[in-house]
C-alpha cells in the first residue's frame, strides 16, 4: 500500500484512507508501518510517504479524534531529519512547508510546528548532507520516550506583561493544541 504510493492526489488519499481504515484500532502499528516504509524507500519516495502522513494528520483530526497524532508525535521529528538528510534541497522545502501546513492549520499546536521547523534548519541551504547535522537539533532527534515542549505560544502583547497569576503555566498542551487533562489547573482547585 505504502510502497506504491505515488505524488498524485488519488494514490495520496487512497493510502491514507486506506491507512486509516486498516489501522483505526491501532495508529502506533499504523505509524510503524509507515516509518518502515520510509526507511526503506527510495528518496523519490519520501515526498509521497510525507503527504500520505499529512493526509493522516489532517483527515484524522477533523474525523476520528487526535490518536493518530499523538500516534505519530514521537517519530515525526525523527523521520523529517532522516528525510531531509537525504533529500535535495528543494524537497527539504517541501517538507518544510508541509509542517508549516500543519500549524497553519491546527493540526499540531503552534509550538509544535515551530520546533520541528527549527530543528530542519540544518538541512536548508544545501546542507544536508553535512556531518554538522548529526544530532543537531533535539525536536528533529527526539526519542520516542521524549515529549515535544506543549505549553502555549503567548501573543506578543501577552510576552511583556507580568503573568504570575495567569494560568497558563499550570495546564500543559499536547502536540496537538489540546489541553493535557492530566494536569490541574490551579484556578479550578
Amino acid at each position: 500500500m505504502l510502497r506504491n504510493t505515488d505524488l498524485s492526489a488519488p494514490s495520496i488519499q487512497g493510502a491514507a484512507k486506506a491507512m486509516m481504515r486498516q489501522y483505526d484500532k491501532s495508529p502506533l502499528v499504523a505509524v510503524t508501518e509507515w516509518r518502515n516504509a520510509l526507511h526503506s524507500a527510495r528518496v523519490d519516495q519520501y515526498l509521497p510517504l510525507l503527504y500520505v502522513a499529512n493526509e493522516v494528520l489532517q483527515q484524522s483530526k477533523r474525523n476520528r479524534g487526535t490518536k493518530f497524532l499523538e500516534a505519530f508525535t514521537p517519530t515525526l521529528g525523527q523521520s523529517l531529519g532522516f528525510m531531509c538528510s537525504k533529500s535535495p534541497p528543494h524537497h527539504v522545502d517541501k517538507i518544510r512547508r508541509t509542517v508549516k501546513i500543519w500549524g497553519d492549520r491546527h493540526v499540531f499546536s503552534v509550538r509544535y510546528v515551530n520546533e520541528l521547523i527549527k530543528g530542519l534548519d540544518a538541512y536548508r541551504n544545501n546542507n544536508n548532507n553535512s556531518s554538522n547535522n548529526k544530532g543537531h537539533n533535539a525536536a528533529v532527534h527526539r526519542s520516542p520516550a521524549s515529549k515535544p515542549s506543549t505549553k502555549p505560544a503567548r501573543k506578543d502583547a501577552d510576552r511583556n506583561k507580568d503573568d504570575s497569576s495567569s494560568s497558563d503555566d499550570d495546564v500543559e498542551m499536547s502536540p496537538t493544541g489540546n489541553q493535557d487533562h492530566h494536569n490541574v489547573d490551579k484556578n479550578n482547585n
